[in-house]
C-alpha cells in the first residue's frame, strides 16, 4: 500500500514546536509520523517495550489516543487514522511514552492540519453521464468478495456477478449429504457490456466428503465454453475457478486451476 511518512523531531524541553503536519481529509491507513525525540538537543532513544500514545483533540473538543509503534533505531511511528482525518480542520496532538518502570513522558505539541478533498468519500460517477461509478467499479475490482450459495429446490445456486474476485468457502456440513454433496449449480450473469471485458475469479475452498471432490453443475453446456472442450472434473479441494467472457463468441469461457500438497497423489 501507498504509504506517506513525514519526518519529525520534537525536544521535550521546549514548550512550544509551532510544527504543523498537512494530512488529507478521508486518508486512512496511509499517513505516518517518523518521529525523533530529543532532550536539550540531545538524541533520547525509546525502549522497544515502551508504550506509545499519539493523543488528538480535534475542533469539536473530542480527545483520542491512538497506539504508536517503537522502531529499531529508537524512533517512533504514528499513524493518522480515520477518526482523526474524518473533518477539515486542525487537531492538536502530542505524544506520551509510558516505560516498562512506568515512567511517563509527553512532548510538546504539534498541529495536523487536515485539508479537504475533492472527492473525500464520494462516489464519483465515470467519464460519461450514463457511466456507473468508476470509484464504485475499480474498488470491487480489488475487493475479494465472499460468494454465499444461495439454498434452491435442487441444492445450492452460485450467483456471482462480472468483474468480481470472490472466495468460496463449501466446508460447512450444510453442503453435504449422505456419500457426498447436495447439487451445486453455477449461474453465471449477462455481462453488463458485451462489448467490453468481462471476468470472475472465484478462489474455492471445498475438502472432500468422503473421499470425493466436490462437482460444479455448469447449467447449459452449450452456452459456455470450456479448456479443450472438456467440463472441468475437481479432484482436489482447493481450486480457483476463472471465467473470462469471449466477445466474439459470446459465450463465458470456464477454467480451472486445482491445487495441492507437495507429495500429495490424490
Amino acid at each position: 500500500m501507498t504509504q506517506c511518512m513525514c519526518k519529525m523531531m520534537l525536544d521535550v524541553a521546549e514548550r512550544d514546536t509551532l510544527q504543523t503536519v498537512v494530512a488529507r481529509q478521508g486518508d486512512n491507513a496511509t499517513r505516518f509520523v517518523r518521529l525523533a525525540l530529543f532532550a536539550f538537543g540531545e538524541p533520547l532513544r525509546v525502549e522497544e517495550n515502551a508504550v506509545v500514545l499519539l493523543n488528538a483533540r480535534n475542533a469539536a473538543g473530542e480527545l483520542r489516543a491512538f497506539a504508536g509503534e517503537v522502531n529499531c533505531d529508537g524512533t517512533l511511528t504514528l499513524p493518522f487514522n480515520s477518526w482523526m482525518l474524518r473533518n477539515v480542520g486542525i487537531l492538536q496532538c502530542d505524544v506520551t511514552v509510558v516505560d516498562a518502570d512506568g515512567g511517563k513522558l509527553t512532548t510538546p505539541p504539534f498541529e495536523v492540519d487536515v485539508a479537504p478533498s475533492v472527492a473525500a468519500d464520494e462516489i464519483l460517477p465515470g467519464d460519461s453521464d450514463d457511466e456507473g461509478s468508476i470509484t464504485a467499479r475499480l474498488l470491487s475490482e480489488e475487493r475479494v468478495f465472499t460468494l454465499e450459495p444461495i439454498l434452491s429446490a435442487n441444492g445450492y445456486e452460485l450467483h456471482p456477478l462480472s468483474n468480481r474476485k470472490y472466495a468460496l468457502d463449501l466446508s460447512s456440513e450444510i453442503y453435504g449429504e449422505e456419500g457426498g454433496w447436495k447439487n451445486i449449480t453455477m449461474v453465471l450473469p449477462r455481462p453488463d457490456d458485451v462489448g467490453d471485458d468481462s471476468w470472475i475469479l472465484i478462489y474455492c475452498h471445498a475438502p472432500k466428503r468422503d473421499m470425493v471432490a466436490v462437482s460444479i453443475d455448469w447449467g447449459n453446456a452449450a452456452d459456455v465454453l470450456f479448456v479443450d472442450g472438456q467440463i472441468p472434473d475437481i479432484v482436489h479441494g482447493d481450486f480457483d475457478i476463472v471465467c473470462t467472457y469471449s466477445r466474439a463468441a459470446g459465450k463465458w469461457q470456464i477454467g480451472t486451476v486445482q491445487y495441492k500438497s507437495v507429495g500429495e497423489t490424490q
